[in-house]
């Protein structure tokens, strides 16, 4: 659901729709937004750890989008280079 609501910005109550639809899981708005709270909590401390990390040490970053067709669906694939990476 955590993937639904952040990447496919599906609406908490469409996603209580399809939790009905796949085995009839009944389940809040509420229930929904603290769980996706939880995942943005439990991975908060790892991008702040990563933005110092480019901050401090990645001054000269490029940034490449590059887009390319899925399933009759636009696609992006962001990639931030830079010859320091490992």
């Amino acid at each position: 659901m955590g993937w639904l609501n952040n990447y496919g910005y599906l609406p908490y109550e469409k996603q209580q729709e399809l939790l009905w639809e796949l085995g009839q899981i009944e389940i809040g708005v509420g229930r929904l937004v603290a769980r996706n709270e939880g995942i943005n909590g439990a991975v908060a401390q790892s991008i702040d750890s990563l933005k110092q990390w480019i901050k401090q040490t990645q001054p000269n970053i490029l940034p490449d989008e590059t887009p390319w067709v899925v399933k009759g669906v636009k696609e992006w694939l962001w990639i931030f280079a830079n010859t320091d990476f490992p």
